[in-house]
């Protein structure tokens, strides 16, 4: 087996080190901080695909005295030749010394044995100084192959004084910012690296197809859930014993409270599955800026903010209740739609911006629909569902788009809880036209299983459909 390439990061304190090893492993919980010094030694991460390690990051503290360190190395060093051997007398001098702590902590792994490499990160929302001269000439004593990372950590932007000074001392130059750094821009650091040293090229472009071939494979799996909790909430029907045929209002808003809690139950798992595909286990949010919280999920004052305009929420729940004239009238207290195509466009739309009372209905337990439904329980069972307000279902589908973009767009490297309020694609209203119009008739069938007490596998197979409609146009 061929020896495992290493990256040793190196640079400046506080120039993102540890964020570039916490966003290449997707790893959120390598220690990150914005205060200097973080890092007080060089920590070794393996980076590992279907358990085999393919390459390795080793994160080490930031240069402290670089120019002291470098007047020390010249007084010791005529020639090129001499210049390794230097830095082993440096590292043999002061390890264990409180003088130089963190220069012997980060040129220990430098001089180890094996395939190695260097990856310099700075700042480039910072101007060049000229004490970064003095680490990269020390990084130049190696020998080893390099490569500079620019990451911009604030609002400046000095990269092109940067690139003119980097590409003296370094085979390869490249943009990363390491807190906004997406998955193809993972994809191509990694085959930056098989450019660095012909022995290992072969082994990481095999490792970054694996890669590429791992997240398609994770936004698919994502995008099933999605699918799967979309389908499931349109469907549900909460029901309750009741004891008698006359129940009152107690036992209906009880009733509306359980079906409420079913939904925000089920939306909140599907976040926790996402999370977890894409490695964040843990992750806090922060849904207040568009109101994405389970808490505010039947509010309906939020619903304007949720991806739809009031205008497209109207014009989709138009579209579906016209295409569902044949079926009961999910936004009136039962009425048939007999009038068929024209009656349901027209209560669809009147329903589009009703209130949370009208997300789904009420059934008493004398209701004919339960004696059809369920004949042996006819008078003994009060239920709640399916929801009825399409748009509110469109709303359902679009908070689980906005949340699946934020956690596939996130570095791992990011600190703090997901924000979800700059999220604009991938969103219910950027879906095609015809894409649109086939959610719709699958959610539509999805509806009728719920008031047909559908079985639990006809509800999956609606929402494998919706799932591959879903990857087809957002993966293609």
């Amino acid at each position: 087996m061929s020896p495992t390439p290493t990256f040793v990061v190196v640079g400046h304190v506080n120039k993102g080190k540890s964020s570039l090893v916490a966003t290449l492993l997707e790893d959120p919980s390598i220690p990150i901080d914005l205060v200097p010094g973080t890092t007080t030694k060089a920590q070794q991460y393996d980076f590992r695909l279907d358990g085999e390690v393919v390459f390795r990051l080793v994160d080490t503290p930031g240069f402290q005295e670089a120019a002291a360190a470098l007047d020390w190395l010249n007084q010791r060093a005529d020639s090129a030749a001499e210049r390794r051997p230097a830095l082993q007398e440096f590292v043999n001098e002061f390890s264990g010394q409180s003088r130089f702590l963190d220069e012997v902590a980060l040129l220990q792994p430098m001089l180890a044995e094996g395939p190695i490499a260097l990856l310099y990160v700075v700042d480039a929302s910072r101007p060049y100084r000229d004490s970064h001269e003095a680490e990269m000439e020390i990084l130049r004593w190696t020998g080893l192959p390099g490569l500079a990372l620019m990451n911009r950590i604030g609002d400046g932007d000095h990269s092109s004084d940067w690139q003119v000074i980097l590409q003296q001392f370094f085979s390869a130059v490249r943009s990363f910012n390491t807190h906004t750094a997406s998955a193809q821009d993972r994809l191509q650091l990694v085959r930056t690296f098989a450019a660095l040293d012909a022995e290992w090229t072969s082994s990481l472009e095999h490792a970054a197809a694996q890669m590429e071939t791992h997240w398609r494979h994770r936004e698919q799996e994502a995008l099933a859930v999605v699918g799967q909790f979309t389908a499931e909430a349109w469907s549900h029907v909460e029901r309750m014993a009741v004891s008698s045929h006359q129940t009152g209002a107690k036992d209906l808003e009880k009733l509306r409270q359980r079906y409420e809690k079913h939904l925000r139950k089920l939306e909140e798992g599907t976040r926790r599955q996402v999370e977890q595909l894409f490695g964040f286990a843990a992750l806090e949010r922060d849904d207040s800026p568009v109101d994405l919280t389970p808490e505010d999920l039947f509010d309906t004052r939020a619903w304007k903010l949720l991806g739809l305009s009031k205008k497209q929420l109207t014009a989709r729940a138009a579209a579906a209740g016209g295409a569902t004239g044949g079926v009961i009238d999910l936004f009136t207290g039962g009425l048939s739609l007999g009038a068929g195509v024209a009656l349901g466009a027209t209560l669809g739309a009147a329903g589009a911006w009703f209130g949370s009372n009208s997300v789904a209905k009420g059934w008493s337990p004398k209701h004919t629909r339960l004696a059809e439904l369920l004949p042996g329980e006819h008078g003994f069972v009060q239920a709640f569902g399916p929801i009825r307000n399409e748009s509110f279902a469109w709303i359902l589908l679009d908070r689980a788009l906005i949340h699946f973009a934020a956690i596939r767009g996130r570095a791992h490297a990011k600190q703090g809880p997901l924000h979800l309020a700059d999220v604009h694609d991938q969103r219910a209203h950027a879906l095609s036209q015809a894409t649109r119009d086939r959610a719709d008739a699958i959610l539509a069938h999805c509806q009728r299983e719920g008031q047909q007490a559908a079985k639990p596998e006809s509800i999956a197979q609606y929402g494998k459909d919706l799932a591959a409609l879903l990857q087809h146009e957002l993966l293609a």
